[in-house]
């Protein structure tokens, strides 16, 4: 098993595959070395010619994702620790936009087996994006003060506690099967792990961002969640920093078939 390496998953959207590929290129002209893997179901992905940049793709079978529903890649998600081919994995969600080199987040494994980026609403109490119901059902189990990290961005090393916590995060997920946030949050609490925090130039918004940019702070890794991908946001700010980047995923996707049949 390798040591350390990125992970993307992608499900479902080609919108996704192709801030995938602007993510993980982006990431390659920063980390030339850092071994990079994309984990999907889009037959697609096997069509993609990925070796001139050192990036590597896992096909999933319908077999291997079993869940069939809005909400398959956090199916996906709590079950990384599966399919990392690392044995310490820094997974980034498709809308991240790498910005500066990240070699430097590694030494967070040092005090802790996983490590993240408080949440922009770090508390539970402050949670908003999930159901009435899951939140109340979190609540009723742990302090409303304890802390939500952003999954967006996560670190970790595979070990026995991360396993434990891992198979603990699928079964809290099952429960709804929605939103994983929270899922993850109980789990950490059951299962008695803690996390290194991560600063949040790791992880932060476009809207968030123009404070700590303001203030002298290097932005490492932008986050445009909310949307930006489906909406062009995300293409369009990657187009502005990174046109070359951009340019070379156009040319990616013109080059492969949109269906790929799979045998």
């Amino acid at each position: 098993m390798i040591s350390q390496g990125v992970v993307y998953c992608l499900t479902d959207s080609e919108a996704y595959l192709e801030a995938v590929l602007i993510s993980s290129l982006t990431l390659r002209s920063f980390e030339p070395d850092l071994p990079i893997a994309i984990i999907s179901n889009l037959a697609r992905i096997e069509s993609l010619d990925l070796k001139p940049y050192n990036i590597s793709s896992r096909y999933l079978t319908a077999q291997e994702l079993p869940v069939n529903n809005t909400f398959v890649s956090r199916y996906l998600k709590t079950h990384l620790i599966e399919l990392s081919p690392f044995t310490e994995t820094l997974f980034l969600d498709a809308d991240i936009l790498p910005c500066a080199a990240i070699n430097d987040l590694w030494h967070y494994l040092k005090t802790a087996v996983i490590a993240m980026v408080k949440d922009r609403l770090p508390l539970v109490e402050m949670c908003d994006h999930i159901s009435p119901e899951e939140k109340s059902y979190t609540l009723e189990q742990i302090p409303p003060h304890s802390i939500q990290y952003n999954s967006g961005v996560m670190l970790w090393r595979n070990n026995r506690s991360m396993q434990e916590l891992f198979a603990q995060w699928q079964s809290e997920w099952n429960i709804y099967q929605k939103q994983d946030q929270l899922a993850l949050v109980r789990a950490l609490h059951h299962c008695h792990i803690s996390v290194a925090e991560i600063p949040q130039f790791y992880n932060v918004s476009p809207i968030d961002s123009i404070e700590l940019i303001e203030a002298g702070q290097k932005i490492q890794l932008l986050h445009c969640w909310g949307g930006m991908v489906a909406s062009g946001e995300f293409r369009d700010i990657a187009q502005s920093r990174y046109p070359q980047i951009v340019e070379q995923v156009d040319f990616l996707l013109r080059s492969s078939p949109k269906r790929v049949p799979h045998i």
